[in-house]
């Protein structure tokens, strides 16, 4: 708690230095310097209580995990993990950076009516070329085995949303194998084939594994029939799309798949060509669980503009990874305390911003409080003086 609550009522970058000036538990400053390098942690039973928190809290029958990888960049030298990582969405072009790449998994809730993605696991993918032959993982293995570690901690179903990066066979095949069905976006140029034909009697020869091949998706996409419109709730609005939706095989992938085609009425936007494993799903609800992959691009916004992510000054393999793995879980616990203290507000914060600068008015009200030494303040002089010192 020495270092969590200065961390959370700062703001800007979290040196070491200013947390332990303000941290209320006075200790030695090498004691705060050795926090991330030295202290004990055990990352997995740490994972798997944020996941029991998140569960516990937001009460879920249904765990839906969405995952993705983020860049943070990096000078300096010597700083463990770091490597070359092309960034698509760098300004003003992409381009490629030097820094880490964390990959994490977070569940997707709704907090006040508001889907947002929590996280419970992080993790640090190291290119083949700065890492060790007998240690190096894709990101795809990295995803595989963290979902294989869950599904030993919970009993209710799981599902995954991804973007189409995760969308291939690597992942597909272990999936299957779990039993985790997968929604994601699928490439424009991927080949489909249809049902293998019925055998006639008495018919010689190996039976066949997939029919015959597909029209490609963007000749299917430019077909005048068989679309359909749809009203979706995506991105928190109500709009209207045309879908076309058929199962077929994947054979790059040896898998079978509902395959949504996306059409925008307006003609604004391009088709989009999404799929799922689960065939039983209707193409409104693939459209509107792909459309929660969102939540977790927001929530590494939020870690690095509001928690310091990407500026954090640390160089060694144990600090560099615990202090992500503590980053990520402070959102979690922010969150959490929302759920638990603002949802009497008639109208609650929905934003982690809102919700992390009610957090502060709350600690620094207590802090005043506390240290007023015998002066008798109303809450209304608290709340002003709480507010006073966040414009500050």
């Amino acid at each position: 708690m020495a270092m969590v609550v200065p961390w959370l009522i700062a703001s800007g970058q979290r040196h070491v230095r200013r947390l332990c000036a303000r941290a209320a538990w006075k200790r030695h400053e090498s004691s705060f310097y050795r926090f991330f390098s030295r202290f004990k942690f055990r990352q997995e039973l740490f994972f798997k209580a944020l996941l029991e928190l998140i569960i516990a809290n937001f009460g879920l029958q249904e765990l839906l995990i969405v995952v993705d990888d983020t860049l943070c960049p990096k000078w300096g030298r010597r700083i463990f993990g770091t490597g070359s990582f092309f960034d698509h969405v760098r300004r003003p072009r992409p381009g490629y950076i030097w820094g880490h790449n964390w990959v994490v998994l977070a569940a997707v809730v709704r907090l006040f009516g508001v889907p947002i993605a929590v996280p419970f696991w992080v993790s640090l993918y190291r290119s083949q070329s700065t890492c060790p032959k007998e240690v190096f993982r894709t990101r795809l293995q990295i995803v595989v085995q963290a979902l294989q570690t869950i599904q030993g901690w919970v009993s209710r179903p799981i599902a995954l949303v991804a973007d189409g990066a995760y969308n291939n066979k690597s992942m597909l095949k272990p999936l299957a194998g779990l039993g985790i069905p997968l929604v994601s976006r699928l490439r424009f140029d991927a080949r489909l084939r249809r049902d293998p034909p019925k055998r006639r009697r008495r018919q010689r020869g190996r039976k066949p594994k997939y029919g015959a091949w597909l029209a490609k998706l963007q000749d299917i996409a430019r077909a005048g029939t068989g679309w359909e419109t749809v009203r979706a709730h995506i991105y928190g609005k109500r709009v209207t799309l045309r879908v076309k939706s058929f199962e077929a095989w994947w054979p790059k992938a040896e898998v079978k798949l509902r395959v949504v085609i996306v059409h925008d009425p307006t003609g604004k936007r391009k088709p989009c060509y999404l799929s799922s494993t689960d065939l039983s799903m209707t193409a409104l609800a693939i459209i509107e669980r792909f459309a929660l992959r969102w939540t977790i691009e927001q929530m590494f916004s939020d870690a690095k503009l509001l928690m310091g992510l990407d500026s954090a000054e640390v160089r060694a393999p144990n600090s560099v990874i615990r202090h992500a793995s503590i980053t990520f879980a402070l959102l979690t616990w922010v969150r959490v305390w929302a759920k638990q203290r603002l949802a009497t507000l008639q109208a609650p914060p929905t934003s982690f911003g809102a919700q992390l600068t009610e957090l502060r008015g709350e600690a620094l009200t207590q802090t005043i409080s506390t240290s007023s030494l015998g002066c008798k303040l109303s809450s209304r002089n608290l709340d002003d003086l709480a507010r006073l010192a966040l414009a500050s």
